[in-house]
């Protein structure tokens, strides 16, 4: 448990934010993880995916759905948190491939944001499926983009460039999705 400080709160989309903050991150230890956030006037904690950890700079990604992210949303720099960190088991890193598929989609795009760092720092290939509702709802595109070595983006509306695969996802079901990022990725995970 910490105070930490607010050192940006950002609009990335309709309803999703970005919030930097600076505090001890020491107990987060594996990509997963999450933290609770307590808010002035609201009982219960709001539980957070932790989206990237740098030092003591804890990066999360929250969607406005409620009294209490609507609370977050209006925060300002200089804002301080007392957040209980380091909570979840994480991902266990030590079962994982050489060539990774990481597939979320909304506000399950975050932690695959910091597992794709973890698993480029450990030399592997990491190939992401990232899906949103709508165009006016993706996020996150480029900075996955610097992380790993393919991305597909559903649905196709969601503004991207040539460096971004895209397709358009609809209604199919889990094996016709299996079949478009197999196609998407020529190939090179065998059978996804």
């Amino acid at each position: 448990k910490g105070i930490f400080k607010v050192l940006s709160n950002t609009k990335l989309c309709e309803k999703v934010y970005r919030m930097e903050l600076l505090g001890d991150c020491s107990d987060i230890t594996a990509s997963g993880q999450f933290v609770n956030i307590a808010l002035d006037g609201l009982y219960l904690r709001r539980p957070i995916s932790v989206c990237d950890v740098n030092g003591e700079v804890l990066t999360i990604i929250y969607k406005v759905v409620g009294k209490g992210t609507e609370f977050m949303s209006g925060l300002n720099a200089g804002a301080e948190l007392d957040v209980l960190t380091g909570l979840g088991n994480g991902y266990n890193l030590d079962k994982c491939g050489e060539h990774n598929l990481l597939i979320g989609g909304g506000v399950g795009v975050p932690p695959l944001y910091l597992l794709a760092k973890k698993l480029k720092a450990m030399n592997k290939r990491v190939s992401v499926v990232l899906g949103f509702n709508t165009a006016k709802e993706c996020f996150y595109l480029d900075e996955f983009k610097a992380v790993a070595d393919e991305v597909i983006v559903l649905p196709k509306a969601c503004g991207h460039d040539d460096d971004v695969h895209a397709v358009h996802l609809g209604d199919i079901a889990a094996d016709e999705l299996s079949c478009i990022v197999n196609d998407q990725l020529h190939g090179k995970l065998g059978s996804v």
